[in-house]
């Protein structure tokens, strides 16, 4: 009888000794996670001959870079919308990427935000609008699209 007893108190203590491991365990094991907001830029595109040879492509390869959540090119605009982590890879990074893709092939810059109430359409999102970097820097400078603005030559 006294043996059993003896097994009992081992069992027992063996018991709690099990149950308070797995608590802390548990308790060890909580994980936080880090909110990342992302970033979106809109850049506009010059050079694209087509929706599937080069729209497709610059898409694709925009979306193969690490922070990159998501990316769209629209060839019919000449546009892009990227969405990214900026602290993995920055609007230069990206703007050089598409700058730099088929052995600079293509131009892309940055499209402007809203400004006092007023949106501002790229002078180059159209193809009716091309303009030349001289006429899209001034243009850009006066806050106008390439149609509004004044060429002085």
């Amino acid at each position: 009888m006294n043996k059993l007893v003896k097994i009992g108190f081992v069992s027992l203590a063996i018991v709690f000794s099990v149950i308070s491991c797995s608590e802390t365990t548990a308790q060890s094991t909580e994980t936080t996670q880090e909110v990342v907001k992302n970033s979106v830029m809109a850049m506009s595109i010059e050079g694209m001959t087509c929706a599937t040879g080069c729209a497709r492509a610059i898409e694709v390869e925009l979306k193969n870079v690490e922070g990159v959540s998501s990316a769209v090119v629209d060839f019919e605009s000449a546009t892009a919308s990227v969405e990214f982590n900026s602290d993995l890879v920055s609007e230069a990074g990206l703007l050089g990427l598409v700058n730099d893709y088929r052995d600079g092939s293509f131009k892309a810059t940055t499209m402007a935000a809203k400004k006092s109430g007023k949106s501002k359409t790229s002078c180059c999102a159209s193809k009716a609008k091309a303009c030349s970097s001289d006429k899209k820097a001034s243009a850009d400078k006066e806050g106008k699209s390439c149609s509004e603005s004044k060429t002085i030559q």
